[in-house]
């Protein structure tokens, strides 16, 4: 008897070591397209996290930026990982004590800019009495490449006791910073509308808040990249009428004065009486290729994960790649980076009945194929992948791992293999 305990003991700690998140590998590892390092738990502890949100920096520095929450309030929390692969310092909490955030579901907005500067955005609550799930969008900005942060400013110019939330940043133009999010504005019977607000002075002040759209999915982060002829591009999950939940884009030629009607993406047909969380990635190459990733159950109800290019504006876009193939997992919070010549990294959870895991598959191509599904996590619950490449052909995939007692934050870094 008590053999047989011991080896059930055994089997269940070799269980629990085989379902660990994997620590630092000593060598790199190549995978397809990419040389992957170690893997650097960035935040490790028994606190609610946020998913996290990365990019790189002018110097090829990555800038990690996540919600901590702890027993009396929560904290924004940035870092900078130096091109060595070490932190440079510890966490910045970004925000005052007076302004926590209130949406620890998504990650903060997260964007760098020239001469040193990062912007990190959250929304906290807006206390007006009486008022239910109401959020002002703030954002802070560095000029120290994240080393300290300036007291935030306010997004929305409504001073409506609404939601303003699930925002991305962007910046363009050397001083320009773009920010579009949901809220309650301008919505058209779908729950929330597409808002845009411009700094045209790397973050001191924003100008007057646009609709870009107010037929949205109140939960479905927006998201926007600038081409390379300087236009931006707001991609979302427009709700059309039937509950017909699919992918749409708008174009700004003039810095965010005014954009195009939506342009839709692939006439998928998903009808879906709620919002799905889960929004698309948008990026461009150096020959002004436009790159869109989705998830959709299009008309058979069936999970897909979708990329799609475009050549001529968005005007017409390619025979969408599918990226899950898998008979035996779901796919689910797909991310998308593009690099300036055309390779594309994509990350996305897998699902199964008894884990989640980090996957990965890689463009060499400008989009045309991809190569096999490649895992990254080894942990029995990995979440919310995101990724970021640098022009130098740098990658950066961070993601969430429960381990309990911890919840972490883990970042690998790799490179891109030159096909020249």
């Amino acid at each position: 008897m008590r053999r047989a305990i011991f080896l059930l003991m055994f089997s269940f700690l070799l269980l629990a070591i085989a379902l660990s998140p994997a620590e630092a590998e000593a060598e790199p590892e190549t995978k397809a397209g990419l040389t992957l390092g170690s893997i650097l738990p960035v935040f490790v502890g028994p606190v609610p996290i946020s998913p996290p949100a990365v990019r790189f920096d002018e110097r090829g520095s990555v800038h990690l930026a996540w919600l901590e929450k702890s027993e009396s309030t929560g904290a924004v929390k940035s870092i900078r990982i130096g091109n060595e692969g070490k932190a440079v310092a510890t966490p910045v909490q970004v925000n005052p004590e007076a302004l926590p955030p209130d949406a620890f579901h998504l990650a903060p907005g997260l964007a760098t800019g020239t001469h040193d500067h990062v912007f990190v955005s959250w929304s906290t609550t807006n206390r007006t009495p009486g008022s239910l799930f109401a959020s002002d969008l703030k954002v802070a900005r560095s000029q120290d490449g994240g080393r300290t942060f300036e007291a935030p400013i306010q997004v929305n110019d409504d001073g409506l006791p609404i939601s303003h939330t699930f925002e991305d940043l962007a910046t363009g133009h050397g001083s320009d910073l773009y920010l579009a999010w949901l809220d309650g504005r301008g919505k058209d019977q779908s729950g929330a509308g597409v808002l845009f607000g411009c700094s045209k002075n790397q973050g001191q002040t924003i100008g007057k808040n646009l609709t870009v759209d107010g037929m949205a999915c109140p939960c479905c982060r927006p998201m926007m990249a600038v081409a390379p002829n300087g236009h931006l591009w707001v991609a979302w999950r427009k709700t059309f009428a039937g509950n017909v939940r699919d992918i749409v884009l708008a174009k700004s030629e003039d810095r965010g004065q005014t954009f195009s009607s939506p342009l839709l993406v692939h006439k998928d047909n998903w009808v879906f009486s709620a919002c799905p969380h889960r929004g698309p990635s948008i990026g461009f190459d150096r020959f002004g290729r436009m790159y869109v990733g989705w998830y959709t159950e299009g008309a058979d109800e069936q999970p897909r994960l979708f990329v799609a290019t475009s050549d001529d504006q968005g005007q017409t876009f390619s025979s969408p790649i599918s990226l899950h193939t898998s008979t035996t997992s779901l796919p689910d919070q797909m991310r998308m980076a593009v690099h300036p010549d055309g390779a594309v990294v994509a990350v996305w959870e897998e699902i199964t009945g008894v884990r989640k895991r980090v996957v990965m598959r890689v463009s060499m191509d400008r989009g045309q194929h991809f190569g096999p599904l490649q895992p990254l996590s080894a942990g029995a619950k990995a979440e919310y992948p995101t990724v970021a490449i640098h022009e130098s052909g740098s990658v950066a995939i961070s993601w969430t791992e429960q381990a309990w007692p911890n919840n972490r934050i883990v970042l690998q870094q790799g490179r891109l293999i030159s096909q020249r």
